[in-house]
């Protein structure tokens, strides 16, 4: 994978941050000093140093822009950036000269860099690689802190003769930034003016001097002075540019950097070219997928005939015995329920002897399936009919035909003949 390639221009010397990987990146760093008017010398040291990238971003220090707060009308981002570049003059320090300003919808923070100059820069760093987005340093430092979840800080960055820049980075935003001319305490005064020195937390300053330290710690004896943390093993002069290169690969909203027209229109017809690409090779992906899917399942599905088949011919004999066992099986579940299904007269006439009342006896009995009827003499049919009917292994007990009486011996008996369901008890 190309490398992506972050470059701070300051005053005087280009620092750049070359990021290998997106999960764990391992960076490398380089300095050489340049003449902002001609940075070709600078651009080619560069690629003799960390190489060819695959991208580049480009962070501007805080000498090279203009920063002021403007009150613009109430409108979208692009339309306040218009505005500012249609007059430039009433807004910035210039004369007949282009602006590229960074504008932002929710503050009236503004930062600008003249178009001709960046042109020049983009130009030459485009020998190295296309550029992908163009921004503010302190926007690209907040960026870098983010990494370390250092969300608010106040950062003096240390130009000493080119000034001193002041950034105020507020829940990994940057609220308030300047450029001061002259020594240390003139610096520390405007802290003082913008509240940053008594905000309870350190200040750190960039590069780090231990006799710069020691001297603002003198003027500000409230405030803890240290030097910017080290990020993914970057240190602190070279976090803008780091900040730079973390921005790489997520389409920029233009109007919030210093994205001249010209380079926005080549970076948007960059980025639909890839995605272009990126559909297309998407598509023979998905296309080389299937039919390598198509493909693999019928291999796969021969190979399983192939094995069904010797599994069949290997286990013949032992699907034979299964079918003589099966039927076997059936067999023998039948038998059980001719059993089960089988009249008891045995079990029934053992029932009806016990429940038969005395002087009663039976002349026939008849069943099908579990339907029973008999027919006899009793002295009392009615008494007989309750009694089975008691039973809880007689279901269903009636008559079939109307009792006779009649006198046989000494004694009177009725005819009966009963139907019912012999259930047995479980």
């Amino acid at each position: 994978m190309m490398a992506r390639l972050g470059v701070e221009l300051g005053a005087r010397a280009l620092r750049g941050v070359r990021l290998e990987g997106w999960f764990r990146p391992r960076a490398r760093v380089v300095e050489v000093e340049y003449d902002p008017a001609n940075p070709a010398e600078a651009v080619e040291a560069l690629r003799q140093h960390l190489g060819p990238a695959r991208r580049i971003a480009i962070a501007l220090d805080v000498p090279l822009l203009f920063i002021k707060r403007l009150k613009l009308p109430p409108l979208g981002e692009p339309e306040k950036r218009n505005i500012l570049r249609l007059e430039p003059e009433r807004f910035f320090p210039v004369r007949a000269e282009e602006i590229v300003p960074a504008v932002r919808g929710d503050d009236d923070l503004v930062f600008a860099a003249k178009e001709a100059l960046l042109a020049a820069w983009v130009a030459a760093l485009e020998e190295l690689a296309p550029v992908d987005v163009v921004e503010p340093g302190p926007l690209a430092l907040a960026r870098a802190l983010a990494q370390v979840q250092l969300m608010g800080a106040v950062v003096l960055i240390d130009g000493q003769a080119d000034g001193i820049g002041v950034v105020e980075i507020r829940e990994g935003r940057v609220t308030h930034a300047r450029r001061v001319f002259g020594a240390l305490d003139d610096a520390a005064a405007a802290l003082f003016e913008n509240g940053g020195a008594s905000g309870g937390g350190p200040i750190y300053l960039t590069p780090w001097n231990e006799d710069r330290a020691r001297v603002l710690g003198t003027l500000l004896p409230e405030a803890i002075v240290q030097p910017l943390p080290t990020v993914a093993d970057v240190v602190g002069p070279f976090l803008p540019a780091f900040g730079a290169a973390l921005g790489i690969g997520t389409k920029p909203n233009f109007a919030r950097t210093l994205v001249s027209p010209e380079l926005g229109v080549r970076i948007t017809a960059r980025w639909w070219r890839q995605l272009g690409l990126a559909v297309a090779l998407g598509m023979a992906a998905l296309v080389f997928a299937v039919a390598s899917a198509d493909a693999w399942r019928a291999r796969a599905t021969r190979q399983l005939e192939a094995s069904l088949q010797s599994l069949k011919q290997q286990a013949a004999p032992t699907l034979s015995l299964q079918s003589q066992l099966q039927a076997l099986d059936r067999e023998a579940q039948a038998i059980r329920q001719v059993e089960q299904k089988r009249p008891d007269p045995l079990g029934v006439l053992l029932a009806l002897s016990k429940q038969l009342p005395a002087g009663a006896y039976l002349r026939g009995i008849r069943w099908s399936g579990t339907e029973w009827q008999i027919d006899g003499y009793a002295p009392n049919t009615s008494r007989l009919m309750a009694q089975l009917g008691a039973a809880p292994e007689f279901k269903e007990v009636r008559f079939l035909s109307a009792t006779t009486r009649g006198a046989l011996g000494e004694n009177n008996y009725e005819s009966f003949a009963l139907a019912f369901r012999y259930a047995p008890a479980p």
